[in-house]
């Protein structure tokens, strides 16, 4: 009896170590992102339920993937912007590097690799990062929305050396422009009649290439036409780089032949870029093709809380929430 007893114990505290596993493994940072999915895929995390698995949805270790009979999944992985599809019918779960077979008739594939470096890629902070309730206290002032459109006409051109700023045009006789440095403190200033602003070559100082720094813009009466959000100014190396995926990326869209991976590769760029201008115009056109998606919606409340957009922010928050995201608020 004893020697049975015995089993029993060591049997139960096998299983609560395993269990215990599972949950630390689950705590882990993502290891990967579904780049495509179509058809009734399935996911589940660990202790959780069988759901739909979404395109842009943030993989961790110990994640289960089930394949129906009909259908299409792309795995990218962050360790090496390696890309994996399960096959019809197949059940696979994801390791920290790759994806393994669980069961089923099929197995689990490995991508051609792309024309482009093998490296390893940061996790998309746009769908990481998380939110608090005090982001989007602004939300609530009156004319949120319809003050946040004129902020959100604004763009910056970071991959031109020197950079290139646009707002909207509100006639103003004047506007001054402000530059901030990464500890918010001004460090050029600048008045112009047009809407439009080029730094000066021979300015009064250099701006250093992959440093980031923050922008607004101020009418006559100091009304905030741009609200001070953030850029890194490109590289030679990280200019180039963007020119050629967006060419590629334009390509195949005049072509009809974009697919979910190709804007999952655009998002991730623009991501590692922070390009934010570009991740919140590639976002929309996402929204539109996939308008049910909450994972999209999620990236868009991010992306317009980095614009200056709370009141945007907790209408893409809210349309996330209505479609069975999860989202929690902190203080």
């Amino acid at each position: 009896m004893k020697r049975i007893l015995t089993g029993i114990l060591a049997t139960l505290m096998a299983a609560a170590a395993a269990a215990q596993d599972k949950v630390e493994l689950a705590k882990n940072n993502p290891v990967a992102i579904i780049s495509l999915v179509q058809g009734d895929v399935q996911i589940k995390h660990p202790d959780g339920d069988w759901q739909p698995a979404y395109w842009l949805t943030l993989l961790r270790p110990e994640d289960q993937i089930k394949m129906p009979d009909k259908g299409k999944i792309l795995v990218d992985f962050f360790s090496d912007d390696h890309l994996e599809a399960v096959d019809v019918n197949t059940e696979a779960k994801v390791a920290f590097k790759s994806l393994t077979k669980i069961q089923g008739n099929g197995g689990v594939r490995r991508e051609q690799a792309r024309d482009r470096a093998v490296v390893e890629i940061p996790i998309p902070y746009m769908l990481e990062r998380k939110l608090s309730s005090k982001d989007l206290a602004p939300a609530s002032e009156p004319d949120a929305m319809e003050k946040e459109k004129i902020y959100l006409a604004a763009t910056v051109w970071p991959e031109a050396f020197p950079p290139v700023w646009q707002w909207k045009n509100t006639n103003a006789k004047l506007y001054r422009l402000q530059l901030f440095n990464e500890w918010d403190e001004v460090i050029y200033e600048t008045k112009t009649p047009q809407n439009r602003f080029k730094f000066p070559y021979h300015g009064p100082f250099q701006l250093a290439k992959n440093s980031q720094y923050l922008w607004q813009v101020l009418d006559p009466n100091d009304q905030i036409l741009v609200r001070k959000y953030a850029f890194t100014l490109l590289t030679t190396l990280h200019a180039r780089e963007l020119e050629r995926s967006e060419k590629k990326f334009e390509a195949a869209q005049k072509a009809g032949k974009a697919q979910q991976n190709h804007y999952t590769d655009m998002f991730i760029l623009y991501n590692n870029r922070k390009l934010i201008d570009r991740s919140l115009s590639l976002l929309l056109q996402m929204s539109k093709k996939d308008p049910e998606n909450p994972m999209i919606y999620r990236a868009l409340a991010r992306v317009y809380l980095a614009k200056g957009c709370p009141a945007h922010a907790q209408q893409a928050l809210d349309r996330e929430l209505q479609l069975n995201g999860v989202d929690p608020l902190g203080d």
